[in-house]
């Protein structure tokens, strides 16, 4: 994904940051697994994750999820970008680890009359958290980008979760892309109204796209209203969800959950 250089780029970014419908159709290891596998396997990974304290040993599961998106034929850029915003924000709210933690101190100052000291176990603490966090990002993102929305959803269905809560995630992402293109064509009558020979993301475009989001919000209530009533006319009701039933599992799905989780046990129990 490249680096936003105007708004029109953000919002493109933010579009192909939330697709997912042409990985999952790819030929991979992880795409010709049984969702239900799959996400038994993401669930068994994410649990011994928490329960490993050893800093050493979560970098060693982070392998993991890279090396069956690699083998599942993801784009390397593609599965990092979709996988940095989150660790990088726990990685902030985890800063006051290092000052707080008791230990051996390793960076001393003093500011505004107030000693601050960076311990190694403050350290220790610190990259513990953020590993562990940007390991379950991952892992879930790998199941999203190897299963698909659709699948995903039937998933859901599958785990008996209420049709309600279904029916919600797939209308907030079927729509999400209706309101990238609201924004989209948006941007381009501001172009086409204020023309600069050279776009650019500064401060003031920032704010433009504030302004932006400020009419979205109202012209998508607008049609949301008329979106809901078209498909009332049409006879929609919330019951009449994705009734299809998911794959039955076969002996390579069980062993493919099985060992991943076996292996995950084995290590969070050293």
């Amino acid at each position: 994904m490249k680096v936003p250089q105007s708004l029109r780029d953000l919002v493109e970014g933010a579009e192909s940051l939330v697709y997912v419908e042409d990985l999952s159709g790819k030929k991979g290891v992880m795409q010709a697994i049984n969702p239900i596998a799959k996400l038994v396997a993401i669930i068994g990974m994410i649990i011994a994750s928490l329960l490993i304290i050893n800093l050493s040993y979560l970098l060693a599961i982070c392998i993991v999820p890279l090396v069956l998106a690699a083998a599942s034929r993801i784009p390397f850029k593609h599965f990092i970008s979709r996988t940095a915003l989150i660790p990088i924000f726990a990685a902030v709210i985890s800063i006051p680890v290092l000052f707080l933690t008791a230990g051996s101190p390793v960076w001393a100052t003093s500011l505004g009359g107030i000693n601050l000291s960076v311990t190694m176990e403050g350290v220790i603490k610190f990259a513990v958290f953020t590993v562990r966090v940007w390991f379950c990002v991952a892992s879930l993102t790998l199941l999203i980008l190897s299963t698909g929305f659709d699948k995903t959803l039937k998933l859901l269905s599958t785990l008996r979760v209420p049709t309600l809560i279904i029916q919600l995630f797939s209308l907030t992402y079927r729509y999400f892309f209706v309101s990238i293109e609201e924004a989209q064509s948006v941007l381009i009558a501001k172009e086409a109204r204020t023309y600069v020979h050279k776009r650019s993301l500064n401060l003031q475009s920032l704010k433009d796209l504030g302004a932006i989001i400020a009419s979205l919000f109202i012209r998508t209530y607008e049609r949301s209203e008329r979106v809901y009533l078209a498909m009332k006319a049409r006879g929609f009701q919330i019951e009449s969800g994705n009734k299809n039933a998911m794959p039955k599992l076969r002996i390579r799905d069980v062993a493919f959950a099985s060992s991943i989780i076996i292996a995950f046990a084995l290590l969070a129990l050293l």
